[in-house]
């Protein structure tokens, strides 16, 4: 069973990769990492009362996991897990040990994503991604005609490979 990590900005045009996931690998389950790149905080006082997830959850939208648990209910025998995770650091080093803690076997690169930080302390991981060494594959959606606008829930519904 593959473990596949991609990097979401928590939007619902980014859960739109898990589509070309499960049509790439159509024979085998897999368990999908939503990974949020988050960096540390700089102050001290900061730092000592930083807690890894109590304040980080509320990024994650109502819609975002209503779209969720829709990929999980389609997908429900190609797809083990579906799961979000955040990746605390800024460091090529904490990047690895983050991979190696999660068994990523396969990182998705978006290549047409713009992503769009939820909070100050978001960042986008691609130049750290694009400079591990994992196995990467560059994702780019389809145009649909029938879908106008990739951040609804609807288009969700509607995307297929």
């Amino acid at each position: 069973m593959k473990n596949i990590l991609i990097p979401t900005d928590f939007s619902i045009r980014s859960l739109s990769y898990v589509h070309s996931i499960v049509a790439q690998h159509p024979c085998e389950q897999v368990n999908i990492i939503l990974m949020h790149a988050l960096q540390m905080p700089d102050s001290l006082f900061d730092l000592m009362t930083y807690t890894r997830n109590s304040r980080h959850v509320e990024l994650i939208s109502s819609d975002f996991q209503d779209g969720c648990e829709i990929i999980r209910n389609k997908y429900s025998s190609a797809i083990n897990q579906l799961r979000i995770e955040f990746f605390h650091g800024s460091t090529r080093v904490a990047l690895r040990n983050f991979l190696l803690a999660q068994n990523i076997d396969l990182i998705i690169q978006p290549a047409d994503h713009d992503y769009n930080p939820p909070s100050k302390r978001s960042f986008d991981p691609e130049k750290l991604l694009s400079k591990c060494n994992y196995p990467k594959m560059k994702i780019q959606l389809q145009r649909r005609k029938y879908v106008a606008d990739k951040s609804t829930i609807s288009a969700l519904l509607l995307a297929t490979e």
